[in-house]
């Protein structure tokens, strides 16, 4: 792909399960911490900045001011939050450039999912942008990149086979209890937190007919997220609310058939000796499934080895994940030619606004009629000042209509040629 002007200033950091373990992105907070904790004035070096942080990526995404090299930007991104120091640390992977609207458009697609083609992400983005702007944080450039992302997921969805039997990490979970012969999820469900992938959770096994939950928070008078707080006022006769410290105590006879952590805990809330327990008590029937979706992980580590089997985590998970995306490897591809064009566009829509001469003086060849000779001919006609106006206007978008001819003409060439974005 040739260098685009306009993307000069755009640089990434990303951290995933892809490329990273599960233990290097747990070191990172979820975004509203990140955001709650963070309130700082970016400098005049840096325009915008985002971080988000979902349940299998850590990414910041920056725009540098004109002229600032990349090194002296990100000199001064590491010294604004211990945050991004750590970021540095972890080696995660770099992107600059045109390639930045690349790997955004396959994140908020869900192309780089887990779960190849997951509908949340792209949610997330606007979340975490509304929380950025709350900050003054997003530049205007970087609000053009975001937006153009966005749109750019919703055709891979409409126009690709991506969104065909759309899975989300849930499936994948279910997927696993399946493989490994345990407790289907069917009526009762004990649920470690109330975040964003909680509120992911609970929808999923509403619509697996799970009528008994019992919510577990570390502080039950904390604030929860937002849709979790509205899947629990629609459906209020299914929740149970209890604190961590009540539900270890007294929690016996649930017979739930799931145990699924997802709170922001920074540390982990059972042992393998606790889940035992659950077991032995009967919270828990006995072939149930305990999964973890938290990061940092709420499950300590001893657990993995005495649950065996019935432990699932993010990185198990990643072996179903890596077969369901060959197998939806084509509609993957279908992508490719929607992610070209839309860097295109950009680029071309830049070069039109920052070149407004070029634009006048291609508009004006347009028509075989000047200005004056179209003031003429309807003088000759006898129009009155309004009619004059009509006439003048029609031409004008006449050429404005050419114009774009001419753009999406240029988009089709461009977006068909040979080149291999990197999704």
């Amino acid at each position: 792909m040739p260098p685009l002007g306009f993307f000069k200033r755009f640089h990434a950091l990303s951290l995933s399960i892809a490329t990273h373990e599960v233990e290097a992105l747990a070191a990172f907070p979820d975004s509203r911490r990140f955001y709650t904790e963070n309130s700082i004035t970016l400098p005049p070096t840096i325009r915008g900045l985002l971080y988000m942080a979902t349940c299998n990526r850590i990414e910041i995404y920056t725009e540098f001011s004109e002229g600032i090299e990349p090194k002296d930007g990100f000199a001064t991104l590491y010294n604004l939050s211990p945050i991004f120091k750590k970021m540095e640390e972890a080696k995660p992977r770099y992107l600059s450039g045109e390639k930045v609207l690349v790997h955004l458009i396959s994140v908020a697609s869900g192309l780089k999912s887990l779960a190849l083609g997951e509908t949340q992400i792209a949610g997330q983005i606007k979340r975490d942008m509304s929380q950025a702007s709350a900050l003054g944080w997003l530049s205007s450039g970087l609000s053009t990149l975001l937006a153009k992302a966005l749109e750019a997921q919703k055709k891979i969805r409409t126009q690709t086979g991506i969104s065909e039997n759309a899975y989300s990490l849930m499936s994948l979970v279910e997927e696993a209890i399946c493989e490994r012969n345990l407790h289907p999820i069917q009526s009762t469900l004990v649920l470690v937190g109330a975040s964003d992938m909680s509120a992911k959770v609970t929808r999923f096994a509403l619509r697996r007919g799970v009528k008994n939950f019992t919510l577990v928070r570390k502080e039950v008078s904390r604030a929860m997220n937002r849709e979790m707080r509205r899947l629990i006022d629609y459906t209020p006769n299914c929740f149970r609310i209890v604190s961590l410290a009540d539900f270890q105590q007294d929690s016996s006879n649930l017979s739930a058939q799931a145990i699924i952590l997802a709170s922001s805990a920074t540390e982990p809330l059972f042992s393998a000796h606790d889940l035992a327990n659950l077991t032995r008590n009967k919270t828990l029937v006995e072939n149930s499934a305990v999964v973890d979706l938290s990061l940092p992980a709420n499950v300590a580590p001893d657990a993995a080895e005495k649950l065996g089997n019935r432990f699932i985590s993010l990185a198990s998970l990643k072996k179903i994940s890596d077969e369901a995306r060959a197998q939806r490897a084509a509609s993957a591809k279908e992508a490719e030619p929607i992610i070209r064009r839309t860097v295109y566009q950009l680029w071309l829509d830049s070069l039109y606004r920052e070149n407004p001469s070029v634009v006048r003086d291609y508009l004006e060849t347009k028509t075989n009629q000047t200005d004056s000779q179209w003031q003429r001919l309807a003088e000759e006609a006898s129009l009155n000042e309004k009619q004059k106006r009509i006439l003048y206007d029609f031409v004008k978008k006449e050429q404005r209509r050419t114009l774009q001819q001419h753009r999406e003409m240029i988009l089709d060439l461009i977006s068909n040629a040979k080149i291999t974005p990197e999704i």
